[in-house]
């Protein structure tokens, strides 16, 4: 198996694809309002976390289509906040279709493409960054899944008991 079959598993295993855990379609199923935005004692809400997964999931796919990302990031809280003022349901729909935007362009992508520097400043491939992305999302999915628990609101037929 190749390095763009693993990312694309990977991928695909993060955003609709139930596998060794529950895809992040499922974790946000049937999620009300309410419950995204309730924070679980100092951490942040599920809201607060889709926002942070849309904000370095779209980053770096501009940076992957060759495009330099635009806005400056001063701390990593903010990447968490809601920028944009959308309502929960376009969040959502946004993050999947960066999800989406992603498995189209690894598909299309050319294979010399994972070798390639990520960044301007220091050699970090393309694969890895892609498997670190792909790590990244999975932790957060976890996260939604565990504060659903804790408040009560995860159905286990979702997976993950």
């Amino acid at each position: 198996m190749n390095k763009k079959t693993i990312l694309l598993n990977q991928m695909a295993a993060n955003h609709n694809e139930p596998n060794w855990f529950v895809p992040i379609d499922r974790a946000l199923q049937g999620l009300t309002i309410e419950q995204a935005r309730e924070k679980p004692g100092d951490s942040n809400s599920i809201w607060e976390i889709v926002n942070h997964l849309i904000f370095w999931n779209e980053r770096y796919l501009q940076r992957f289509k060759g495009n330099s990302p635009h806005q400056k990031v001063e701390s990593n809280d903010e990447t968490f906040e809601n920028k944009n003022g959308q309502d929960w349901e376009a969040a959502k729909d946004q993050l999947f279709a960066i999800l989406t935007d992603w498995a189209t362009v690894l598909k299309d992508a050319e294979g010399s493409i994972f070798e390639i520097s990520a960044h301007e400043d220091r050699h970090d491939p393309w694969y890895s960054v892609l498997a670190h992305i792909n790590i990244h999302n999975a932790y957060h999915i976890g996260q939604i899944v565990e504060i659903r628990k804790s408040k009560g609101n995860w159905d286990s037929s979702k997976g993950v008991h």
